[in-house]
């Protein structure tokens, strides 16, 4: 599972737990259809240079609706017993996480260094509760995603302190949660690979779903062919000390369900080699 591919130029932005917001997300995500697996990611290419983001690492997520056009709740035809079990397991994960790095004296750029002791601190229960939850969510917006393909998006970012560590993960996750892989754009420009020491940390940011700015689109030169499709991946440099996997998932109920550091192991069995 080895990856190249390019790199395209996105907007910088920083903002304390929410940089490189995708706003004004194009309304072409309707248009795209569930992808199947692949066995690996295609290579794509463009001229520009990868931007660095600081810690705290980007935002993955803009979704914040709570309420129906008529300011009435959401709907909500599935099992609402479970989707709230897991995002209550997932928001105290997040609680606790937020504590721990209060009582660890929050240490590195923005506590990313006490965030990643708590990480490390988990016990075998706690991570296949976490498992879990992210597991049901998950299955319920494959189900929404295959009656409406521009429901039930999925957005992962990864922080990690190299290229290997973070496709390590990024693989992990995608064949776990069963999720489509695309292209993955920044590790290459015009086709050269960049060396992967020269890399250093790095955020990788996935989506199954069309999602680009269009400054952006604008920026890449590419016009609608620069558009994300189901399972793409952009690699950029990052110089903050978070390590973890942001997983953020929307559903029917217009819920905001952003969370994380969550590890990056959390789907890698102990002998995997990667």
């Amino acid at each position: 599972f080895f990856f190249t591919s390019t790199i395209m130029t996105m907007t910088k932005m920083c903002w304390p737990y929410q940089l490189l917001t995708l706003a004004a997300i194009a309304s072409v995500g309707s248009s795209f259809s569930p992808a199947a697996l692949s066995s690996r990611y295609v290579a794509a290419s463009s001229k520009s240079r990868s931007a660095v983001y600081s810690s705290p690492p980007p935002s993955i997520s803009t979704t914040t609706a709570t309420t129906n056009n008529n300011g009435s709740p959401p709907s909500s035809t599935f099992p609402s017993s479970d989707i709230f079990d897991a995002t209550t397991t997932l928001t105290n994960y997040d609680q606790s996480q937020q504590t721990y790095i209060q009582s660890d004296g929050s240490q590195g750029m923005g506590g990313g260094l006490s965030a990643l002791n708590h990480i490390q601190s988990l016990d075998p229960t706690t991570r296949t509760s976490l498992q879990h939850a992210i597991k049901t969510l998950t299955r319920q917006a494959h189900s929404e995603r295959a009656i409406d393909s521009s429901k039930g998006r999925i957005m992962l970012g990864i922080c990690a302190a190299n290229a290997p560590e973070a496709l390590g993960g990024l693989k992990s996750w995608v064949a776990e949660l069963s999720l489509p892989r695309g292209m993955l754009h920044g590790m290459d420009v015009d086709g050269i690979p960049i060396p992967v020491e020269e890399l250093g940390s790095v955020y990788v940011k996935y989506s199954t779903g069309g999602a680009m700015t269009f400054s952006e689109m604008r920026k890449s030169g590419r016009g609608f062919d620069a558009l994300w499709r189901p399972g793409d991946a952009l690699l950029e440099m990052y110089d903050g000390d978070f390590r973890g996997v942001y997983f953020s998932v929307e559903l029917g109920d217009g819920v905001f369900r952003q969370f994380g550091v969550l590890p990056t192991d959390l789907f890698m069995e102990e002998e995997e080699d990667w």
